[in-house]
């Protein structure tokens, strides 16, 4: 049991003892989470009726059917309507937070008996073998995952990012003789070619937080809770329950334009937040919710790869060779399904782009770039649903998917370092390539609504483009232009921006976090 010190609202968790408290009364949930709610009624066969669910995320409000139960979600402060004899259940790993969320409800405190959390396969594991472990010191171990939660898996983005980018340079430093260096990815047998190339380093499957095998859970979670550090890019609810002086580290996919889709407050989600710049150390602690001592200002460790890309790309990738070399990097406006919940409006017309509308307008690109002996490389967003582009096979343009750099061993800044030129939206990746003072454009057709949908980080959005505004399919071809005549219009405000966006202009990011943290 977990107390509060009041004899109300106590904090219990749901399980087979407490179970029978909560029949015959009407239940709320706190927190919609779809999983939960299916694991709830699976291992509860005769489980109330689920009146409604509480959250304070507007997104998530509204009916939803779950499995053909029909659920509805209400605003958070709806707590203050609900009877009196109401089971209030928190279905989400980090109970804790939301307990003292509903506690700070307008009379909440003192009102309910006992609020309950549901503790599901994953957390329950969790919290018994952190039990188990808690009289065992650290160790020097080192965890690292990158990409979004198990649930919304894309291929390529499990090993990937500044997570990859910080593990690669601890090995080429030798930092695996004194860590151990432990990665959770989705398929192990992908990266046994590092195991046996590389002492103390060892790769397990993401899955073994809920396996069935008990000695496959086991060294997922001995080694989960005894590691010193926890590196992750993006997904942090695995690392949940910290023990006493672990120290957990977001190193997140970059700094940029766009703003989160929704908020919640990762003050005790995770110790540290790496950032480029103190510019961006204040946007992180307004739209992350954390304070000014959890931002360590280092640079981002895959932005040191721009200064050293790899010289064997052309082959790896199969791109021909070229006088000059224009990226173009679109955000996902569709993503794939397993991360709708951050679908975006997607271009109209026939090739699924920006900007530039149809095949007709492609062919009168690729005249331009051939002419002038110029390639440009279409790299696809991670997460963009393939399906919805429409390219088409021209001389001059080449599109990229994220696998296809992932399965060639490549990051896609081991080989921005070698363009030109970049063509972008509202992408991070294009304050990582400011950083190498070359040309980049903006693709702006729909900037108006997406500050309106989306939104940005930034009031004025403009002011902090550092690069050549771009509106329409001719502003587009009058900017590739200007890279193959080397007119560079923009170079003072890029400069500028320069200067304020990024504290550091080296390839010592890795070394300064790990200097920071004393490692």
């Amino acid at each position: 049991m977990i107390g509060t010190g009041n004899e109300k609202n106590r904090l219990r968790k749901l399980d087979a003892t407490t179970i029978p408290e909560i029949m015959g009364r009407p239940v709320y949930l706190v927190k919609y989470n779809p999983s939960y709610i299916r694991e709830i009624l699976s291992v509860y066969g005769d489980f109330p009726e689920i009146r409604g669910v509480l959250d304070e995320n507007e997104r998530k409000q509204g009916s939803f059917d779950v499995d053909n139960i029909s659920v509805e979600v209400y605003p958070l402060s709806k707590i203050s309507e609900i009877p009196d004899s109401s089971a209030i259940i928190i279905t989400d790993g980090y109970y804790m937070e939301y307990y003292d969320l509903l506690l700070k409800e307008p009379g909440v405190e003192g009102r309910f008996e006992t609020i309950y959390f549901y503790a599901n396969r994953d957390s329950s594991y969790y919290l018994s073998y952190r039990e188990e472990y808690s009289g065992l010191p650290l160790e020097n171990i080192i965890i690292f995952r990158s990409g979004p939660p198990v649930s919304s898996y894309v291929r390529g983005t499990d090993f990937y990012d500044n997570a990859r980018a910080l593990f690669e340079y601890m090995l080429s430093i030798h930092f695996n003789e004194k860590y151990k260096l432990v990665w959770l990815v989705k398929d192990p047998a992908e990266f046994v070619s590092y195991e046996e190339k590389y002492e103390n380093v060892s790769f397990l499957p993401m899955s073994s937080s809920i396996s069935d095998d008990e000695t496959e859970r086991r060294e997922y979670y001995r080694n989960l809770c005894l590691a010193k550090y926890i590196f992750m890019t993006d997904a942090y609810g695995f690392c949940r329950y910290p023990r006493e002086g672990q120290i957990r580290v977001q190193l997140w996919h970059g700094c940029g334009f766009k703003t989160r889709t929704t908020f919640a407050r990762c003050e005790h989600r995770y110790e540290y937040n790496i950032v480029i710049s103190p510019l961006y150390s204040q946007i992180h602690q307004r739209i992350y919710g954390l304070r000014e001592d959890q931002i360590l200002i280092t640079g981002y460790p895959k932005e040191d790869l721009l200064f050293h890309p790899a010289s064997d790309w052309r082959d790896k990738l199969k791109i021909r060779r070229a006088s000059k070399y224009i990226f173009w990097l679109p955000t996902f406006r569709t993503p794939v399904s397993q991360l709708s919940d951050l679908d975006e409006r997607a271009p109209g017309g026939e090739t699924g782009l920006p900007i530039v509308p149809d095949n007709k307008a492609m062919e009168e690109l690729n005249r331009l770039l051939a002419d002038n002996d110029t390639l440009m490389i279409i790299k696809i967003h991670p997460v963009q649903d393939v399906s919805m582009l429409h390219i088409g096979e021209f001389s001059n343009i080449v599109s990229l998917e994220n696998e296809t750099i992932y399965d060639a061993g490549l990051m896609i800044n081991e080989i921005l370092g070698h363009a030109d030129a970049l063509i972008s939206d509202y992408s991070s990746a294009a304050v990582d390539y400011l950083l190498l003072d070359r040309p980049i454009g903006f693709t702006l057709d729909d900037v108006e609504e997406y500050e309106q949908s989306r939104g940005f980080v930034f009031d004025n959005i403009r002011d902090y483009l550092p690069g050549v505004e771009i509106y329409g399919f001719e502003d587009f071809l009058q900017f590739v232009r200007d890279v193959i005549t080397g007119n560079d219009t923009a170079r003072d405000k890029r400069q500028r921006i320069r200067r304020e966006m990024h504290a550091f202009s080296d390839d010592r990011s890795s070394q300064r976090l790990i200097d920071a943290l004393n490692m």
